[in-house]
């Protein structure tokens, strides 16, 4: 049962939060801790009304000294309690916009469920977030048809409560959030599991109630390397390769030109190879206070993507992230939108999905992400070269240079496995507490979450 070290103890001028960190030889994520039994709303980095409590992924390592997904330059100072205050790999169930439902055909709610039967102060369940009370934001103040508002922190009807489930071994964990409403009810399952430079999100979201939804799901991706700011030397490519506008160059829409958001084409390269794949390559960095945003898809455009992309840091660290499901299943889930969003401190391609449950039913995906490098620390290739020398030795001779590549093999080998075995994933996580600023020195108990 992996073990988390208490929160309380934490530097005098710094909130602290509690997280477990996954590991591999080559790579680590930290995963922040969602309320429940040992982690108080006080250790919680996310206590927001928007994104899913159990996605805050990020501060993710690859090769001992690079990182991406911090959360050193998204909103801060950090407020745990503000709805775009979220790490990482944060997800939301919903289509990030205003309105309790969704454009496209059919009934395809916000993530919300019960929001128009509710009157005001009454609750409702917004999904991978809890219930929440109608009308009591701050935004809602004067709004007479209390139209929902997705990025307005609303009051708690009730905390939510996640659990930890066993897992089979120190590279992994998995939350579990169930709640129910009335006739609405849900339940999600979420896996995180680190294995050499592969990470996964595996996620299960059942219907419990007894009334159908529709709802889309997309993650936000909070990314950036080693917290420089958007800027020259990041880059995305997008996987749309059947893109259905045969054009010569890249069509998207940038809802709120002029009013919110400014022109990506001041910013980035954006440019489409003949397979309809688009890049985005950034030419000059993003001021303070400048959103970008790109919509890809709409009803005109049909295209079969499994959601992939693929993001580039200046620190040389590239991450390919794929869907596997969006081309395995043929009914659940569905691509609903391919967005991109950017500031400063992000680079966000959002791939949204769409999710139908009837009640009793379960869908699942996959979040499948490929840490790569300039030079990837997971390979050794000067085995090789080794290898195909003392493949070379023949049958009827030893020479004394077939002799040291022998020696010199066994010699790289020992090291290798003396490398591999101080990497092994811990077998506790030990619960670090993560300040804004770490502090010099801490301590806490150990105490056990089951």
């Amino acid at each position: 049962m992996p073990l988390l070290a208490s929160a309380s103890a934490r530097g005098a001028a710094s909130a602290a939060y509690a997280n477990v960190t996954l590991e591999s030889p080559i790579m680590s994520a930290r995963v922040f801790m969602p309320l429940g039994r040992g982690v108080t709303p006080q250790d919680s980095y996310y206590l927001g009304s928007r994104f899913e409590h159990g996605s805050m992924i990020g501060d993710i390592n690859f090769g001992g000294d690079s990182e991406v997904y911090g959360h050193g330059v998204w909103r801060m100072p950090h407020d745990p309690s503000w709805p775009e205050s979220g790490v990482g790999l944060a997800s939301e169930f919903g289509c990030g916009d205003n309105g309790s439902r969704c454009p496209g055909k059919g009934d395809i709610t916000n993530g919300l469920l019960g929001y128009e039967e509710a009157k005001p102060g009454e609750p409702f369940l917004k999904i991978g977030v809890g219930a929440l009370v109608k009308g009591y934001c701050p935004e809602c103040v004067g709004d007479a048809n209390l139209e929902y508002k997705f990025n307005s922190p609303y009051q708690f009807h009730r905390l939510p409560v996640w659990k930890v489930l066993p897992s089979p071994g120190p590279n992994e964990i998995t939350f579990v959030s169930e709640e129910s409403l009335g006739d609405y009810g849900y339940r999600i399952q979420k896996t995180v599991r680190v294995d050499g430079n592969v990470l996964t999100v595996r996620n299960l979201l059942s219907n419990s109630g007894k009334k159908q939804f529709t709802t889309p799901w997309y993650s936000h991706h909070f990314f950036n390397g080693d917290d420089v700011p958007v800027g020259p030397g990041y880059g995305l490519d997008l996987g749309l390769s059947e893109y259905a506008l045969k054009v010569p160059t890249p069509q998207f829409k940038q809802p709120g030109l002029g009013s919110w958001t400014g022109d990506i084409a001041d910013y980035a390269n954006v440019t489409m190879a003949r397979d309809g794949s688009i890049s985005m390559k950034m030419k000059k960095p993003i001021p303070e206070g400048v959103r970008l945003k790109a919509d890809f898809l709409d009803e005109k455009t049909v295209t079969l993507t499994d959601g992939s992309f693929t993001l580039r840091a200046p620190n040389g660290v590239s991450v390919y992230e794929k869907i596997p499901e969006l081309q395995t299943q043929s009914r659940n889930p569905f691509i609903y939108a391919y967005n991109v969003y950017m500031e400063r401190g992000t680079m966000s391609p959002e791939p949204m999905l769409l999710l139908y449950l009837q009640p009793g039913e379960t869908t699942v995906w996959t979040q499948h992400l490929k840490f790569t490098g300039e030079t990837d620390p997971g390979t050794l290739p000067f085995l090789s070269m080794i290898h195909s020398k003392v493949g070379q030795i023949p049958s009827n001779g030893f020479s004394l240079g077939n002799a040291f590549c022998v020696f010199l093999a066994a010699c790289v080998g020992v090291a290798a496995l003396s490398y591999t075995r101080r990497g092994v994933p811990r077998r506790r996580f030990e619960y670090s507490s993560i300040p804004d600023r770490a502090p010099e020195q801490e301590s806490g108990d150990v105490v056990s979450v089951v």
